[in-house]
């Protein structure tokens, strides 16, 4: 449920810079995508990390980091280019954004999945409260 609510609110952060971007400041759809994604993966992480996995302290770049940004850009990748096609196909504006939510979409349970089986562990106090 946390994850959930994380990107929630991710979801409606990224997409509103995706709209502001593209159809208020006229940017291109994956020029606009890129931006929104960028700006907004970084809160993502911190409150995955935080609220959702519960961890803190250092951060392990095996285990967190890196896994988390990989996919972060794949999903990039993956919705920067849908936002691209939708925008060259039917101009800005709402097919930009649900281009793009799409693809995000497809990355999403994946990303759940992957990070969930690393940020977990025996140390988390998630973990601990199980136990």
């Amino acid at each position: 449920m946390r994850y959930l609510a994380v990107s929630v609110f991710n979801t409606v952060f990224s997409q509103s810079l995706l709209f502001t971007a593209n159809s208020i400041w006229g940017w291109g759809g994956g020029w606009s995508n890129a931006f929104a994604a960028i700006v907004a993966s970084i809160p993502a992480y911190l409150l995955s990390r935080a609220w959702v996995w519960e961890k803190s302290g250092s951060h392990s770049m095996a285990k967190e980091v890196v896994p988390f940004w990989v996919i972060t850009f794949i999903g990039l990748g993956v919705s920067t280019l849908a936002a691209e096609l939708a925008d060259r196909q039917f101009g800005s504006g709402i097919w930009v954004n649900l281009a793009s939510l799409t693809a995000y979409f497809v990355v999403w349970i994946a990303k759940f999945l992957l990070l969930d089986k690393l940020f977990s562990s025996d140390d988390s106090p998630a973990a601990e409260a199980a136990a």
